[in-house]
């Protein structure tokens, strides 16, 4: 009986470590589908080539996320697309005499994932999704490492959106 006291605890934390170690997002997603294609956003914007900075970025993590291939194919299993339809920078807090202390740079749009084989759309979504980023007059009372730059608010929403898409793409279905 003591023996089972012993060796209890330490096998319910190999059965746990096992479990944890071979969870993968891979296992929600659709088991037919195999590949995808990424489709160029469209920007109906003024911001330049951030559709461009968007497809880089999906590009990346998709690769580096290993959750389906890259499609080479004429007809993938599926594909993401999407649209940006506002980009806007506003006030996001004042200083005691409002001034503007920092600013809220905001992607709106849409983003799709169709599947061709079922020919159904797995998700339709809507974002919005931000960064931040300080005014000139707060950033000049600032120390380099501690600015923010608007391209860092810009780097930080396309990583919140491609969050955004990776993890409407793991939610179990």
């Amino acid at each position: 009986m003591r023996l089972l006291k012993k060796i209890s605890p330490i096998l319910f934390t190999a059965i746990f470590v096992a479990g944890c170690g071979i969870y993968s997002f891979k296992g929600s997603i659709p088991d037919h589908l195999h590949d995808v294609e990424l489709v160029t956003f469209k920007n109906l914007t003024t911001e330049f080539a951030v559709e461009t900075d968007i497809e880089e970025a999906l590009t990346e993590r998709m690769l580096n996320e290993q959750l389906l291939s890259l499609s080479a194919k004429e007809t993938p299993d599926s594909h993401i697309e999407g649209k940006i339809n506002s980009i806007t920078d506003k006030p996001n807090s004042f200083d005691e005499n409002e001034n503007i202390l920092e600013y809220r740079l905001e992607f709106r749009g849409e983003v799709i994932w169709y599947d061709h084989i079922r020919e159904t759309e797995i998700f339709k979504k809507n974002f919005t999704v931000f960064g931040t980023y300080f005014s000139e007059d707060e950033n000049a009372n600032r120390s380099d490492a501690e600015k923010l730059m608007r391209e860092d608010a810009y780097t930080e929403t396309i990583e919140k959106l491609i969050d955004f898409i990776i993890e409407s793409m793991t939610e179990e279905w």
